[in-house]
């Protein structure tokens, strides 16, 4: 196979759009990418993989290849490739050809018209892919040990807080596979979009054309006799409402919320129209987390910072880990985000560099 170097360097030559686009996700397949962003400038068009959370300029394409490639990724997606003056929304799956076993890309697309042409993110999501459980997150022991205890109660609402990116989805898909580990629970999802299938989880998709909304599925959820309910994100009052009842006629819910701490989701909530009196008993555990990045361990025995090897392609760093904090009303704050980033440089984990670099 070769290698993501070799691929690249064989696409910037390509004037077939069909086989420029193999490339570029077989790259980013290869390279770990979570996301590749296609971004015409002035002088050629600028591909980017996200990689470990980093964005990092992989390619460069002549303008002249720039229409062939968007709607060659158009007409993969099912989207109108004469439309150039919107933006448009889509996905497909692609197989990277030649190895049978591996399980399909989900790719999800969408375009925005800039100055230049149209802009193109692909978000790539393995079908099928590996799942992380509670053990592999980061979550130190004292963090898990009170996570593991919200998670053994029948039912309130629990919260993952923190921007787009952070990891919510990886932790509340974590959760639930706790859960399905220690009993046969009715688990029913409400997701927008649904990024990985879960066996033995009814997960209902919200679709673009409004025949499923957050409010529809929601109201329906409970007469489906759940035991937890996964909501992927309370955005408005009507899906607040519905996490609210739900969680006060003994339903376990799991949630996201858009906050920048874990203390701070309490408030919010009271903002969206939670009565004040409601809250501590509605709400059992707030978890605020951010992502960084993990040292290679291969270049750990050498430096801190800054080491080459093949296996993190010179990055020094190797994988992501999260950074948590837990809030409870009742209880009060457990260990805070900024300690438990100390404790992982400490570890040898991560380094004060990159933890200031996502905390600030």
């Amino acid at each position: 196979m070769l290698s993501v170097k070799e691929l690249l360097n064989r696409a910037e030559a390509l004037t077939d759009s069909v086989q420029l686009v193999d490339r570029i996700l077989r790259a980013g397949l290869i390279s770990g990418a979570s996301d590749v962003h296609i971004d015409p400038q002035a002088h050629g068009v600028r591909v980017r993989f996200r990689i470990d959370g980093i964005l990092e300029e992989v390619l460069r394409i002549p303008h002249a290849m720039q229409s062939a490639l968007v709607s060659r990724l158009k007409v993969l997606s099912s989207l109108d490739i004469a439309e150039r003056r919107a933006p448009q929304d889509g996905g497909f799956s692609w197989r990277m050809a030649g190895v049978g076993s591996m399980e399909p890309l989900d790719v999800r697309m969408a375009t925005l018209p800039v100055r230049h042409g149209e802009r193109v993110t692909l978000r790539l999501l393995q079908s099928g892919g590996r799942r992380y459980s509670l053990d592999e997150l980061g979550l130190s022991d004292d963090n898990r040990k009170v996570f593991d205890e919200v998670l053994n109660r029948p039912h309130g609402l629990v919260l993952l807080t923190g921007p787009t990116g952070s990891g919510k989805t990886t932790t509340l898909y974590a959760a639930i596979l706790e859960l399905l580990k220690r009993s046969s629970p009715n688990i029913i999802t409400v997701e927008d979009p649904v990024e990985y299938e879960i066996p033995g989880v009814a997960q209902a998709e919200v679709d673009s054309a409004d025949k499923v909304n957050f409010s529809k599925a929601l109201k329906s959820i409970l007469r489906h006799d759940p035991d937890v309910v996964m909501i992927g994100e309370i955005r408005d009052k009507d899906s607040l409402d519905a996490a609210v009842k739900a969680s006060l006629t003994g339903h376990l819910v799991l949630s996201t919320l858009h906050t920048n701490d874990a203390k701070s989701a309490a408030q919010r909530l009271v903002d969206m129209g939670l009565e004040q009196a409601l809250l501590s008993s509605v709400l059992r555990l707030v978890v605020a987390q951010r992502l960084v990045r993990k040292l290679c361990p291969k270049c750990q025995a050498k430096t801190l910072e800054g080491a080459c090897c093949s296996e993190c392609g010179g990055r020094g760093y190797r994988g992501r880990t999260g950074l948590f904090e837990l809030y409870s009303p009742s209880d009060g704050l457990s260990t805070s985000m900024k300690q438990d980033a100390l404790n992982k440089i400490a570890l040898g984990i991560t380094t004060p560099a990159e933890v200031a670099r996502v905390l600030g």
